[in-house]
């Protein structure tokens, strides 16, 4: 698979059915600069078109850093008044959209710094496995930035609003300890066993049932919603979808011959 990545800022990569994203900009610790969020948005895109990827991984490049947040260098261009901010926002907003609206998993795989944009980034993850020297802030009280309520509310729904109350007021660093037992973060690893670990359990998810994760994904983030507001008909679809599907059929006849099923997402 080649995807055009004109800012040279991301790359990506192909490992079996895993599809990687990764944050490549090393001299500033990954920040968010210019041309980073189109080019990754360029990915998703394609990684979602494409069946043989049942699995995203993305990460920063290196181990200091998983994204250190906003590239403030370009703020003066990309943030110069409320107006040029807004119209900048435009792509970034597309990108996150689009990484919840992804049908397959998305794993943040986060070393080391995890900051500002960078936190926000991990949140449009459905999981977040990091290492055990990763370091999480949100620090908009400290840049006089009003933090946009999307963000907050995936940050709400995940830690509730005391504690997203306390890493927005204080825009101080959890450690990774911290971060798991808030639930910000799922698991932690040691620095040497993060990739691992994260890759070991991306297989597994690929050897699942693609229509069942789709479905549970899909009606997890109805869940948040009002039951008024819920699309009770693609709920419907989806659930008549899997229940006629070869693979259901192939779950029931690998038990019975007591091997492991082989699932086509059909």
């Amino acid at each position: 698979m080649t995807i055009p990545l004109p800012s040279g800022l991301i790359s990506a990569h192909t490992q079996g059915p895993i599809g990687w994203l990764v944050w490549d900009n090393p001299s500033k610790l990954n920040a968010l600069s210019p041309g980073m969020s189109e080019d990754a948005l360029a990915v998703i895109e394609a990684y979602a078109a494409d069946p043989a990827i049942k699995v995203v991984i993305m990460r920063g490049s290196g181990t200091r850093a998983f994204i250190s947040g906003g590239d403030i260098k370009s703020f003066d261009k990309t943030r110069a008044n409320a107006e040029v901010a807004r119209a900048n926002r435009a792509i970034p907003a597309k990108l996150r959209q689009s990484m919840l609206d992804l049908e397959k998993p998305l794993i943040a795989m986060i070393h080391g710094y995890c900051l500002g944009g960078g936190m926000g980034m991990a949140l449009n993850a459905d999981l977040r496995f990091a290492s055990t020297d990763a370091q999480f802030s949100v620090p908009a009280a400290l840049r006089g930035v009003a933090y946009a309520p999307s963000g907050l509310q995936q940050l709400v729904d995940l830690v509730g609003p005391s504690r997203a109350k306390d890493i927005m007021f204080s825009g101080r660093r959890l450690g990774a300890e911290e971060a798991l037992a808030i639930g910000l973060i799922n698991r932690i690893h040691a620095p040497e066993e993060l990739e691992a670990a994260t890759v070991a359990y991306a297989e597994t998810l690929a050897r699942n049932a693609p229509l069942s994760i789709r479905a549970s994904k899909y009606f997890i983030g109805q869940l948040s919603l009002p039951e008024e507001k819920r699309n009770e008909t693609r709920i419907t679809a989806m659930i008549d979808e899997a229940e006629n599907s070869e693979d259901f059929k192939e779950a029931t006849q690998s038990f019975l011959e007591k091997r492991k099923p082989v699932f086509k997402g059909k």
